[in-house]
């Protein structure tokens, strides 16, 4: 379920702008569906996987809606227990 009022107007934990916000809510929401659980943050100043809960805070990570980067590998961190 997606929340109607961040999906509008984004998320003030989230920094950066409306539209990557809502690509990370689809990014995040479909690797659930694929059977993905939640990750952590791989390292300080590292892109934050897209299954990490990034509202709840970056633990050093840098925003990123994007499971892959640029070259097509995956930007995942520690599995949360």
């Amino acid at each position: 379920m997606v929340n109607l009022k961040r999906w509008q107007l984004g998320s003030p934990q989230f920094d950066g702008p409306v539209a990557e916000y809502r690509a990370l809510i689809i990014n995040h929401e479909v690797g659930h569906w694929l059977g993905r659980g939640h990750e952590t943050c791989p390292g300080k100043g590292r892109p934050a996987p897209a299954m990490m809960q990034q509202i709840d805070g970056l633990k050093g990570c840098v925003a990123n809606a994007w499971p892959y980067d640029a070259k097509g590998r995956y930007l995942g961190g520690p599995k949360v227990p």
